[in-house]
This record gives structure tokens, sequence and C-alpha cells, in this order.
């Protein structure tokens, strides 16, 4: 079982770089990741104990570029859509969430980098936000709705990352404690937390330098063929398993 933690560890730290850099990313990579090694329910409960460390870091230090008025907007609705997700969680089992997380990892990765776009209006934010919040709940995957909303917006590098930081932060904790509410912190999930730690920092360290220095189009390519490789793997363990 040792090999499974150290796994845990690196798609942890690859995934936490990856949302260093871009804003978004660590759910997306990590989670079809860490399912194929310990479980889709402990992945996606585990690695979101860890992301809001991650993201509210990223909130912290890009606090002066949160668009405020779209956080509001996003997570109210992500609120009103995770008591679905979580019906989800409860009744799917470990094959069918791991192939559920694979294919919206490839679909709304397809979307990204197709350049889907939402109107940059209140309507748009409270439809991501609400399928962010079923997403959340249920496979972990909720940054691609938001990514789509926001990326219509025309926001700055900085404003994206601290507003799309801030939506996470938020959807995340009151997701943490709906899975609290729910029964769904198993030992398990704790493991993912423990063995993932270390990698969050790993990882965000390097993202955070990565962030300056690397052209940000071309590490958001590189993101999104990670996500196709990511959803892929995860799909073809679902289908042989």
């Amino acid at each position: 079982m040792a090999w499974a933690w150290l796994g845990v560890f690196g798609a942890v730290a690859i995934s936490s770089a990856a949302q260093a850099v871009s804003g978004f990313g660590f759910a997306l990579i990590g989670t079809p990741l860490v399912a194929i090694l310990v479980g889709p329910r402990e992945a996606v409960v585990g690695l979101t104990m860890i992301g809001i460390v991650l993201v509210a870091q990223l909130a912290l230090r890009a606090r002066g570029h949160v668009e405020r008025p779209v956080v509001l907007a996003v997570t109210a609705a992500a609120i009103v859509g995770m008591p679905f997700g979580l019906l989800v969680l409860d009744r799917a089992d470990d094959r069918t969430l791991t192939a559920i997380i694979a294919v919206v990892v490839i679909g709304f990765a397809i979307l990204l980098w197709r350049g889907l776009r939402l109107p940059p209006n209140r309507i748009a934010d409270g439809i991501a936000g609400f399928i962010a919040g079923t997403l959340s709940t249920s496979t972990g995957t909720s940054g691609p709705p938001i990514v789509i909303a926001l990326s219509g917006k025309g926001l700055s590098p900085a404003a994206f990352r601290g507003t799309i930081s801030a939506i996470f932060f938020v959807q995340g904790s009151v997701a943490m404690l709906a899975f609290a509410l729910g029964g769904q912190i198993s030992p398990g999930a704790l493991g993912v937390a423990a063995a993932g730690f270390p990698g969050l920092l790993l990882g965000s360290y390097v993202g955070e330098h990565g962030f300056r220095r690397l052209d940000a189009e071309t590490f958001r390519r590189i993101v999104f063929v990670m996500l196709l490789l990511s959803g892929m793997v995860s799909l073809v363990g679902a289908l042989v398993s």
C-alpha cells in the first residue's frame, strides 16, 4: 500500500503546481489519478481537504485582485447544487463514480481547449456555479464550469487566479461541511490528505515560481494535455476493473 500513498504524493505535487500557475487544475488532474490509487470517494473528500489550503494561500496573495461580486454569485449558486452532488456520491458505486470523474475531466478539458466561453453576466455565473457545486460534492472536479465562466470576462491573469481561488476556497469549505454532515470523512480520505499534504507544499512552491517565469498560454496547453491523459487513465481503469 506504500506505493499508493507515494502515488498520491506525486499526483498532488503535479496538480498543485498546475493550480499555482494557472489558477485551476488541482482537482481535475489529481482526482482521477488518486481515485485509481485509493478509490473515488477517498480521492474526492481527501483532495478537497488539502485543496482548501492551496486555494486559501493563492486567494490571500491575490486578494487585491479578487472580483467579489463574481465570487458571491458563483458560490451562492454552487451551494444550491451541492446536495445533488452528495446524492450522486452516496448512491453511485466506485466503478461508476470513477467513470463519471473521467468523463467529466475529458469532456470539460476538450471544451476548455476549444475555447468555450459563456456570456459575462450573472445568469452565466449562476449556471456555472450550480454545475460546479454539483460536481464538487460528487466528482470533486468543479473547476471547468467556473473557468469557462471567468474566461469570458476578460480578467487579467492576477484577477483570474485570485477570483477563482476565492471561489474554490468558499466552495471547498462548504463542501467539507457537507461531507462532515454526510459522514463522508473516512480514514481513507484522511490518509489521502496526510499523504498529499507534503506534495501540495512542494507543488505549490514549484508552481508559484513557474507563474512568474513560464508563458501562461504554453503552460495552460500542458495542463490540458495532462487533464486528457489523467481522464483517459481513469476511464480505462474504470472499464477494466
